[in-house]
């Protein structure tokens, strides 16, 4: 098929046509180099990416090292056996050629760490920042009713650490990692974007003024490429957070 006929030059512009024939050229040469699958929580009908951020973590560490990937989707009201005896069911769970199952996030961030060592993503964040953070979220949204005020509390402390960080090092760049993400970027960010959808959806509740570094940091995470091509959207996480609490 001609060119012409699937890129109308009304329609676009000399700059966005060359960006469209580099990313079908990266998803074409990404396609066939790749021998990492990785395991992720989606509709494999669809092939529609779930919402789990630590499948995101696993995601943007692939994204951000350039490592060939290729995903395939589980379907949580029907996991395979295999993913049981392989990691209890969880994602993500990768798969590298002639290798066994890997799975834990935290594992796999490691892994690729150890074995494509650049771009480094090493973290000089201490690991106390964010630790705390999603059970915070959970018991904000999900807990006892007599135990949300002080889950509430906590997570506002959280944010606050998380906050106070980011300000203090806004000079290197609005990221935990400056002006690319880092380890600490790859496990905080898709937590953030779970608790400031979710909660502002089932619990009318907006990131207090005062985090405005946070603000800015999920505005300028949401602008880079690694983010853009692993971001599963806002109605994938009321959906889930949907189903999570209909089966509390």
């Amino acid at each position: 098929m001609l060119l012409s006929r699937i890129y109308s030059p009304k329609a676009f512009t000399a700059t966005q046509f060359r960006k469209r024939l580099v990313r079908q050229s990266h998803s074409v040469a990404v396609s066939a180099m790749a021998s990492t699958v990785v395991y992720v929580k989606g509709d494999p009908t669809t092939k529609t990416l779930g919402d789990c951020p630590f499948c995101h973590r696993a995601l943007l560490t692939f994204e951000r090292k350039k490592v060939p990937y290729t995903m395939e989707y589980i379907d949580f009201a029907n996991k395979p056996a295999w993913l049981q005896e392989a990691s209890g069911g969880k994602v993500p769970v990768i798969k590298e050629e002639g290798q066994s199952y890997m799975p834990d996030s935290d594992v796999i961030v490691v892994h690729l760490e150890e074995k494509y060592p650049q771009p480094s993503m090493k973290s000089s964040v201490p690991p106390e920042i964010g630790a705390k953070l999603f059970p915070a979220f959970r018991g904000s949204l999900m807990g006892p009713t007599e135990e949300q005020e002080d889950k509430k509390a906590l997570l506002v402390s959280e944010l606050k650490a998380i906050n106070d960080y980011l300000e203090a090092h806004k000079e290197q760049g609005p990221l935990f990692g400056g002006q690319q993400i880092n380890a600490t970027d790859a496990a905080v960010a898709p937590k953030l974007y779970h608790i400031i959808v979710a909660l502002k959806h089932f619990k009318n509740w907006d990131m207090p003024p005062e985090f405005a570094a946070i603000n800015k940091y999920m505005e300028a995470i949401k602008l880079l490429p690694e983010w853009q091509n692993t971001d599963y959207g806002e109605l994938q996480i009321i959906k889930g957070w949907q189903r999570h609490m209909a089966h509390h």
